[in-house]
């Protein structure tokens, strides 16, 4: 028999297999499996322009020799397959240097959480064609000026995950989501601008494609008539959802592992205060809707919510087993991997700036200035080890708290840590990303702008 034809394990099988196997010969091993079923779907011109059905599963591997980390992973389940890939985690461990704080434990029980709802079973694809078909179609129909519908549609995941190790530990659990998002291009004398709105949820039937259709549409209508931005310093009101987006790009600032790199621009200042009094910051993996929930982190460690920024002060890193013991500290349960071929890093969940008190009239009484509605060029522009930023931006020039007109594609520069100290007012309703990031609107004493 064929290595390819040898019959392929379940997860939990393969999982099984495994520990029994790394018993029986005194290794230290740590499992983590993941099987994904994934459904995609675009519609462009009232006709389906692409349908993905993928299937992906595998196991990674960590052993621990003499202090050492070992890692190996396979897509293939089979007994064979497996036993090679346990000899390679061996044998990579042997090749490299003892890293302190190596080793596995046997958490305590993860909350429980219900992230699958009533699943997908009994969705055709009938329905799920439906719903990007009714996107598209609804945005085309909400305005006149909308000359085209680059991106947009349907998408799902059924996703099951487990880890495990020879401590005792054995975890498992099932997430299922389905989204849709839409960006629709309008254009009206000479100028083209582009909306965007989605929605995530676990219930399929609360999908609603023409609300999401018609919101994107009047999110690119309302920078139609755009002016040039001036140049200077001014207040500004960053809309809940473009503070999120500045969040998201420095989030790794939060990293244990990060901190203990020198990478981040939060580096010996645990207990200080980074940050207005208004600003509380917290990543919490148990939101029943949160993009990045889950019950346990990629070591099996137990989810729970963790206050980073508390009225203004640093109160806390995010680590990992490992992060979490050369820092003298206990694991806050946000190891992660990225797939099965990726070692275990640290990154955050759900982060949510809490709300304040104030409404979107409070926030904007008065100023003149900018209201700050998004950011782009991340990638160039923001420096996750400094904080420092200059990214494009769009936006709304505002007189005496009233919108007056919209803006052409600008500039806007700082640093993060700056933004957050600068905080004024605090708005009362969260809005959120596709990044996991959630944010109200903020009022800030000042940043620079860079017009055309």
């Amino acid at each position: 028999m064929t290595a390819a034809s040898e019959p392929q394990l379940t997860l939990p099988e393969a999982r099984a297999y495994l520990l029994d196997r790394a018993r029986e010969r005194s290794v230290t091993l740590e499992v983590y499996g993941e099987r994904t079923n994934a459904t995609s779907i675009r519609a462009f011109g009232g006709d389906v322009s692409e349908f993905k059905l993928s299937a992906r599963q595998g196991v990674a591997l960590r052993v621990v020799v003499r202090g050492a980390w070992g890692h190996s992973f396979s897509e293939n389940l089979s007994r064979p397959a497996l036993d090679r890939a346990l000899d390679r985690a061996v044998e990579n461990a042997e090749l490299v240097a003892p890293e302190p704080g190596a080793g596995l434990q046997n958490w305590p029980p993860p909350p429980a959480l219900d992230l699958y709802g009533e699943g997908l079973s009994g969705v055709t694809v009938e329905q799920k064609v439906r719903v990007a078909l009714d996107l598209e179609r609804a945005a085309r129909d909400a305005d006149p000026r909308v000359t085209s519908v680059p991106y947009g549609g349907y998408q799902d995941g059924d996703v099951y995950g487990t880890v495990a190790n020879t401590a005792g530990l054995e975890r498992e659990d099932r997430q299922l989501y389905a989204m849709q998002m839409i960006a629709p291009l309008v254009s009206e004398n000479g100028q083209n601008k582009m909306g965007r709105d989605w929605q995530f949820t676990r219930e399929f039937s609360e999908l609603d494609p023409t609300r999401t259709a018609i919101a994107a549409v009047e999110q690119a209508t309302e920078l139609l008539g755009a002016k040039p931005a001036p140049s200077g310093t001014f207040p500004v009101v960053v809309t809940g959802e473009c503070l999120a987006e500045l969040l998201a790009l420095y989030s790794g600032m939060f990293s244990g592992k990060m901190v203990e790199e020198g990478k981040s621009p939060l580096a010996g200042r645990l207990g200080e205060g980074v940050a207005s009094p208004l600003v509380t910051l917290v990543d919490d993996p148990t939101l029943p809707r949160g993009l990045n929930s889950r019950a346990f982190d990629a070591e099996g460690c137990p989810s729970a919510p963790l206050t980073l920024i508390d009225g203004g002060r640093l109160t806390a890193f995010l680590h990992n087993a490992q992060t979490a013991a050369r820092a003298g500290t206990v694991s806050t349960g946000h190891a992660a991997r990225q797939g099965i071929q990726g070692t275990v890093g640290v990154a955050p969940s759900n982060l949510v700036l809490q709300p304040g008190t104030a409404d979107a009239a409070a926030l904007a009484s008065g100023l003149t200035g900018v209201r700050l509605t998004g950011v782009a060029g991340g990638h160039a522009g923001a420096n996750p080890i400094t904080g420092d930023f200059s990214l494009q931006a769009e936006g709304f020039w505002l007189e005496g708290g009233e919108t007056a007109h919209p803006l052409e594609v600008f500039t806007v520069a700082g640093n993060i840590l700056d933004l957050l100290a600068g905080i004024e007012a605090v708005g009362s309703e969260l809005e959120h990303t596709l990044y996991g990031v959630s944010a109200p609107a903020v009022r800030v004493s000042g940043l620079a702008v860079g017009g055309g």
